[in-house]
């Protein structure tokens, strides 16, 4: 946002400030042609691309369906008449509320647009005109006449309720009842075009010409009006023009915009060399505040008048850096980087007639009114302004100040320099150099005398330092360099608030505390301050006042006692001021007039006027809130609305459009903050659209405030809505999570119990198993030991068995042998041996071996030696004798056949027989072994 400076001829300008609006801040196209506003204040401009229509929350473009350029629009009964190329028509808003046009060029009958432009479109006595050069369309709302017209016609122009039309290259008509009346006396006009005619009463008007400038009509003549801008307007040519209440407004195809008083005094001028786009005024219109639109060749500007900042500046750098000021025997002076300027103060209290104070040239530190008598401080020493000549009273150069003290034997001024501190003497009359204090000497920019009587000095490069002067200011008895505990602002500044030492280090204010001897934060101070403890510079402008100098802001608090009140806040890009960078400043000229000091010039702040505003405390409105999940897929809503509640999560990203109370054209500044998201308020900015994108799932409120005229921080406008989580991340989702977590704990829980019971019992198993193994190891040992017991059983019992077997066969052989030797003794002696005794030991020996003891006994033995071998015999070969039984007995002994003989007391060849017999018994096939078959049995 600009502001616009000086009249052409007198260096300064009236209290207003330019809004521009760039080709990049609308969708539309460059040339504005013509402007309108309904009733609602919303604006209406014809352009290049079509019409363009700015509300509160947006700048919106509408094209024409054949895409053709708008001449002229007109806001009429509830809808937007626009003319163009060959069609003239109007727009009215649908369902949706968006607009939609309507073509009236085919109710024409009888008449043939050739090539026609319609350029104006004026509403009288309930009739529309539409205006071409070619032709004059009435309109009654359902016919359209044609009028008849001399020929080619310029601009239609409606004014103290009439209508007027100029024929090109003739003179002025009146349309009365649809007819052309011609008017006397216009031919005067015939060599040039009538652009505006602007009535100054019932019967007077201002007429404005593009060539011949403005000429007076009372109704009966016609006659050149001189004034101020008379050659000015032949010069760069009138293209249009208004009424903003009493005031005439032209605007020019080659200057920009000149605004007269009805007596003819050039009040302003507006052009690009201070605040407008370009000088090409195509169109302009007025508000509802007498405020101006204006549409140019390149962009529109909005002209906001009554403006509590005035601004005297030049983009030649013509007034070079502004760095300090003073009001002086009603005269202003400025001191610059290229020297001192001074300004006559008029009778509406514009500084005019600048000049340049001789001997002056170069660097300005400081303008200060001491008793009476003007200091200014110069490269080149420090010097008094008498009848705009210099007086020096000190020749160390670069006096940055003058600051006074007292002392109870006198009081000084002390001055800080390039090298060294000066003191000063008064004088009859005035202050003059006395001595410098020794000790100190470096380049000190700040210097601030303490309540003690300590001297803070701000050196321009290496720190904060903290000097203690002699009772006579004559030497410097210590000189304390402060360290950097938190970093200072890189100027090293030094400023006295409420009687108090401050230092600025850019994030908040330090004090000196005396007692613990050292810098701590001004907390009492800085919580009231409102975002002002960032300052970097503080400007003491009268008692207990104090201009806070931050970036991008500046404020006025009264301090008082440790009490701070905000009293103006000024954003400086809402008024275009381009503050000195590291040589902010701020000067106060008198209870209501504050200078600041700018790069190319300075600006006056009327706090008077600023008084005067309508201070209305109103939170922001707002006016949209726009969710979507693509271009495609949009939810748009009102704050309020239901859609407000509850927003699907893929619809997460959220634009927010607001504005603030006031005339349309005039760009508020806006800080905002979304909860959830945003840690601290924004910048002031002057965007009324905020965008935030993929936002996570949650409850969000925005809010946004804006300031008053004086800068006060409204309440703040808030609108909340929900993004829900998606389905996976609903409530009922969590809980079935929850309830699923918690299943599977539960479920892990059981497992690890099973698993832990089930390793308890595989571990009780495998100690089973083992007590098992180990028993059966210990039943095997016990059956082998058993086994071993029973073999050896077994084969004790062979062994008897066999003993017997052998014992018996032995007997049988013995008794054999005995009975051969008895019968050899019979046959020997014969007779000799009685036959009694010979029977009676033959009968012996017979029965003996015959012995059934003896088989009984073989037969137990052997029993226990195979068990059950007899009774399995007899189960499977039943037709088993007992001979048999006895020669198998013998068999699974495995004795040969002589050895079986003696135990059947048979021969071998009888044994052998038997052998026969049994095979045949036992059913045994020739080529099987009968001893191994009744083995393996």
């Amino acid at each position: 946002m600009l502001l616009c400076f000086l009249t052409l001829n007198i260096c300064a300008q009236s209290s207003f400030r330019v809004s521009n609006y760039r080709k990049g801040d609308y969708p539309g196209g460059n040339q504005n042609w013509d402007i309108d506003l309904d009733e609602k204040g919303n604006v209406y401009i014809a352009n290049n691309k079509g019409l363009l229509i700015l509300n509160r929350a947006r700048i919106d473009l509408y094209e024409m369906p054949q895409k053709t350029i708008l001449r002229s629009v007109a806001c009429l009964n509830g809808k937007v008449y626009t003319g163009s190329f060959e069609d003239f028509g109007y727009w009215e808003p649908n369902e949706q509320g968006y607009l939609e046009y309507t073509s009236l060029a085919g109710l024409l009958k009888n008449v043939t647009l050739n090539n026609d432009e319609f350029w104006k479109i004026v509403a009288y006595k309930r009739k529309i005109y539409f205006q071409s050069f070619g032709t004059i369309l009435s309109y009654d709302h359902n016919h359209i006449t044609p009028l008849k017209i001399p020929g080619a016609v310029m601009f239609l122009l409606k004014s103290g309720g009439r209508l007027f039309i100029q024929q090109i290259n003739g003179g002025l008509f009146e349309i009365v009842d649809d007819e052309l009346v011609f008017i006397e006396g216009s031919h005067v006009f015939t060599d040039t075009e009538v652009k505006t005619m602007l009535s100054i009463s019932e019967s007077e008007f201002i007429i404005g010409t593009s060539s011949k400038g403005l000429y007076y009509y009372n109704g009966v003549l016609f006659s050149e009006w001189q004034n101020e801008a008379s050659s000015q307007l032949k010069e760069f040519k009138i293209n249009n023009g208004t009424m903003l209440r009493d005031r005439l407004v032209f605007g020019t195809i080659l200057k920009g915009i000149y605004i007269l008083n009805t007596k003819g005094k050039l009040l302003d001028h507006i052009f690009a060399n201070n605040s407008l786009q370009n000088n090409t005024i195509l169109s302009m219109r007025s508000d509802s505040e007498n405020n101006l639109w204006v549409g140019l060749d390149k962009g529109f500007d909005y002209v906001a008048f009554n403006s509590p900042i005035e601004t005297y500046t030049d983009q030649d750098m013509s007034y070079g850096t502004a760095y300090t000021a003073c009001l002086f025997n009603n005269q202003l002076f400025i001191g610059t980087n290229q020297g001192i300027y001074y300004y006559s103060l008029d009778e509406s209290g514009k500084f005019t007639n600048r000049q340049f104070l001789p001997e002056t040239q170069g660097q300005v530190w400081f303008l200060q009114k001491i008793d009476g008598e003007l200091y200014c401080g110069l490269n080149n020493g420090t010097f008094i302004i008498r009848n705009y000549k210099l007086f020096q009273v000190s020749g160390f150069s670069g006096g940055y100040n003058l600051k006074f003290v007292a002392s109870p034997e006198e009081d000084f001024l002390l001055q800080s320099t390039y090298n060294v501190i000066v003191v000063y003497r008064k004088q009859p009359g005035y202050w003059q150099q006395s001595h410098t204090i020794k000790g100190f000497g470096a380049p000190a920019r700040f210097l601030e005398p303490d309540h003690i009587g300590n001297l803070w000095l701000g050196h321009t490069i290496s720190g904060i330092y903290m000097v203690q002067p002699s009772a006579g200011y004559d030497s410097a008895t210590l000189v304390y360099k402060f360290s950097k505990p938190k970093p200072l602002s890189k100027s090293n500044r030094v400023f006295k608030v409420d009687n108090r030492i401050v230092i600025p280090t850019g994030t908040e204010l330090l004090q000196w505390d005396a007692v613990k001897n050292e810098m701590v934060p001004f907390g009492e101070l800085c919580k009231q301050l409102e975002g002002f403890e960032t300052s970097i510079t503080i400007v003491s402008v009268s008692a207990n006042k104090y201009w806070f100098i931050k970036k991008n802001e500046l404020g006025m608090f009264e301090v008082r006692f440790g009490k701070a009140k905000l009293l103006y806040r000024i954003i400086p890009q809402m008024y275009g001021l381009d503050l000195v960078e590291d040589y902010e400043n701020i000067v106060c000229l008198n209870d209501s007039l504050h200078l600041i000091c700018l790069e190319n010039g300075f600006s006056i702040l009327n706090l008077h006027r600023l008084n005067q505003l309508a201070d209305i405390n109103r939170p922001p409105l707002i006016n949209e809130v726009l969710l979507w999940k693509n271009p495609g897929r949009q939810i748009r809503f009102v704050p309020g609305s239901p859609h407000g509640s509850q927003i699907k999560h893929s619809y997460n990203n959220l634009s927010v459009t607001f504005s603030g109370s006031g005339p349309l054209g005039q760009k508020k500044y806006f800080q905002y903050l979304l909860q959830g998201i945003d840690q601290q308020w924004s910048e002031w900015s002057s965007n009324s659209q905020i965008t935030y994108n993929r936002l996570p799932p949650g409850a969000y409120t925005f809010l946004v405030r804006t300031l008053t005229n004086k800068g006060i921080i409204t309440e703040p406008g808030q609108v909340t809505i929900r993004i829900r989580h998606p389905w996976h991340l609903s409530y009922l989702a969590i809980i079935f999570y929850i309830l699923a977590l918690f299943a599977l704990l539960l479920f892990l829980r059981i497992n690890y119990l099973k698993r832990r019971w089930k390793k308890r019992e595989n571990v009780f198993l495998m100690e089973q198993e083992k007590i098992l193994i180990e028993k059966d190891q210990a039943e095997g040992e016990i059956i082998r030991l058993r086994n071993e017991k029973l073999q050896s059983e077994i084969a004790f019992k062979n062994a008897q068995l066999a003993t017997s077997t052998m014992a018996i066969i032995r007997k049988n052989e013995l008794l054999n042998e005995i009975q051969v030797e008895i019968d050899g003794q019979k046959v020997e002696f014969g007779s000799r041996l009685p036959n009694k005794f010979y029977s009676r030991i033959r009968k012996l020996i017979e029965r003996n071996i015959a012995s059934e003891h003896d088989w009984e006994l073989f037969e137990k033995l052997f029993d226990q030696a195979h068990e059950n071998f007899f009774q399995r015999l007899k189960a499977k070969y039943n037709e088993l004798t007992p001979s048999d039984l006895r020669l198998c007995a013998y068999l699974r002994l495995n004795l040969a056949s002589k050895e079986i003989a003696p135990l059947l007391n048979i021969s071998t060849r009888g044994v052998e027989e038997r052998r026969y017999r049994l095979r045949k018994r036992l059913q045994l096939p020739s080529e099987q072994n009968l001893t191994e078959f009744i083995l393996t049995f």
